[in-house]
């Protein structure tokens, strides 16, 4: 649809602002001369000269292998990454949970196949290194009869710029937008001749291309890099062509050296003087090289008489060759906030610091990045219905990010082990980290908890450490296995005149003894401990037993006869009690000492 004049300004006026930069440039630049017009045009359309006298695009640029594997690491490793649907849930406790939607319409638009042209890595790397290059990722959202999203595609950022409307405009249905639309005047709009409508079957046969089509802001996914009014970014390219002018010179300097076999030129003194241009130079020039140029250039130099050659010496380390390159990926890697290890220089790495170094790669390159594409499908594929009302989208677009700052095997050890130990992580929890399946046994989700801690708000009672405590207790199974013999303990310790610390552990030592040793069976099957660790002592109970031994006796003063049968049941709910928390106690201890097999 060709547009009409004057009917949208300009956010900003790019190509002024190119032009002027080029007039300026091509002022300063005495290879540009005024007089030749044509040089400009080259200016303008294949990148402005720099001082280095090479000529600067984003197209040129990729040239530079630094910038073409910065702008491809970066590109490649983000859209290498798993991007999921999440929806944000509220939970019971009033946290916030989320969790991948796979049922979500847009999930495979979102995650495999933006349209039937591309994968989703491969939609998302053209962008990125739009944004990279250009500074700007535009992508087209197309829709369906109800609105809805089915397909996007990226557009040429060449050809594509937002502009503002002055006018009201009405735009008819089309193919890819089968609904219309009312621009109203001060809207944003994307204008572009990119896309698949460029041309018709009748057209391509005449060789005639349609004009510039508008596209509503909401159909537009727009990613700017460096903005100076958050509407259209700043070619980086463009900002940092000195740099990248002195990297391809650097370069052009190296090859052109190789190319005569790392053998500089000289001067050839003909005999006859002849004027440049005559055709006696031109056919001593001609004849020259023909014997000496190209594969010819280590034969055995054969002159008529009279002719002298003067070869220049030049020695490249003058130049400093090296050091420019080391310095151009410094600074490149400084444009694009990428670790220089990651660009070849490995001088100053070691792997030690390779996690450090992938972590830093996160945090500083690729997060920014990163951030922008989600926010942006977070506004144009999710949005919210209004801000504060509701109903508020609850799905949006994230980057899985574990595998790139991924541990080694002895650092994930230890996570899944402390994660175990402190009730963070269960088993299947664990094997998720690994890539395994989940085990379907219930044990497999449940998690641990440190016995030894209590909330801060539970009161610390001294007599209740050893397992007593008010409440009911539903009866334990252990407590009628073994009430008749604790019964008879109990008995004989009431008859004893002399009731100390030995004297109770004599009664109620065998009782005891066997209590912990059912429950240590229990415990070491429920923790699936292997057959090493179940044969390891248990001094700690002892211990425990000991001091037990001393609280009971500390209680046995207000012990009578008359209420032996109460006592005794009461005793033994409490020992059952807090034997049993020693034993899994000390079992979840050593549990916690196995090593984890990584697969």
């Amino acid at each position: 649809m060709a547009l009409q004049t004057g009917i949208f300004a300009d956010v900003i006026d790019h190509e002024r602002e190119q032009l002027a930069l080029e007039r300026r440039s091509s002022l300063e630049n005495p290879q540009t001369p005024l007089s030749y017009p044509a040089e400009w045009l080259l200016d303008i359309f294949n990148g402005g000269r720099t001082d280095s006298g090479i000529r600067i695009s984003e197209l040129t640029a990729f040239q530079c292998i630094t910038f073409l594997s910065g702008v491809d690491l970066i590109s490649g490793k983000i859209s290498s990454l798993p991007a999921h649907i999440y929806e944000r849930i509220l939970g019971d406790t009033g946290r916030t949970a989320h969790r991948i939607a796979y049922e979500h319409d847009y999930y495979d638009l979102c995650n495999l196949e933006p349209n039937v042209e591309m994968s989703w890595q491969t939609f998302l790397r053209a962008m990125l290194i739009h944004c990279l290059a250009w500074s700007n990722g535009f992508s087209e959202i197309q829709r369906d009869d109800h609105n809805g999203i089915v397909a996007f595609w990226p557009r040429n950022p060449a050809k594509t710029r937002p502009r503002r409307m002055t006018e009201s405009l009405y735009l008819p249905a089309v193919p890819w937008r089968p609904f219309p639309v009312n621009l109203a005047a001060g809207e944003l709009v994307f204008q572009t001749t990119d896309g698949v409508d460029d041309h018709d079957p009748q057209d391509l046969q005449q060789n005639i291309a349609h004009g510039a089509r508008l596209i509503p802001a909401e159909d537009m996914i727009h990613i700017p890099g460096i903005s100076f009014d958050g509407r259209i970014g700043q070619s980086a390219v463009w900002l940092a062509r000195q740099t990248l002018g002195i990297a391809m010179a650097s370069e052009k300097f190296g090859a052109k050296y190789f190319a005569n076999f790392a053998k500089p030129g000289g001067i050839l003194e003909s005999p006859v003087s002849a004027a440049p241009g005559s055709p006696a130079y031109e056919t001593a020039r001609r004849s020259w090289q023909e014997a000496q140029g190209g594969e010819n250039a280590q034969k055995v130099a054969v002159m008529p008489q009279g002719y002298k050659f003067t070869p220049l010496s030049h020695n490249p380390q003058e130049a400093q060759s090296v050091e420019v390159q080391t310095f151009i990926r410094t600074q490149i890697g400084a444009l694009l906030h990428i670790p220089i290890r990651m660009l070849g220089d490995t001088s100053k790495s070691s792997r030690a610091s390779t996690e450090q170094e992938n972590q830093e790669l996160l945090d500083y390159t690729l997060s920014p990045w990163t951030n922008a594409v989600k926010q942006e499908f977070k506004r144009k594929v999710f949005p919210h219905s209004g801000v504060g009302r509701v109903p508020r989208n609850r799905f949006y677009l994230d980057f899985d990010t574990i595998e790139l700052t991924r541990p080694d095997a002895a650092s994930r050890e230890k996570f899944y082990a402390s994660g175990k130990q402190w009730g963070y992580l269960n088993t299947n929890d664990v094997r998720s980290y690994e890539k395994l399946n989940p085990i379907a046994d219930g044990w497999a989700e449940q998690y641990w908890m440190p016995i030894n801690m209590t909330l801060v708000t539970t009161p610390i009672d001294p007599t209740h450490q050893d397992g007593g405590g008010e409440g009911e207790v539903p009866q334990d199974p252990a407590t009628r296995a073994y009430s008749g013999v604790w019964r008879d303990a109990f008995g004989r310790l009431l008859t004893r005149e002399k009731r100390d610390t030995q004297t109770f552990a004599a009664c109620f030592g065998p009782v005891c003894a066997s209590l912990a040793a059912t429950f240590r069976m229990d415990a070491q099957s429920e923790m699936r401990l292997s057959s090493e660790s179940r044969e390891q002592s248990a001094p700690e109970i002892d211990r425990f037993l000991a001091d037990y031994y001393r609280s009971m006796e500390k209680r046995a003063s207000d012990w009578s006869i008359e209420k032996a049968d109460e006592l005794a049941s009461a005793e033994l709910t409490r020992a059952i009690r807090a034997i049993r928390v020693a034993v899994y106690r000390e079992t979840a201890a050593i549990k916690a000492k196995e090593p984890v097999v990584i697969r």
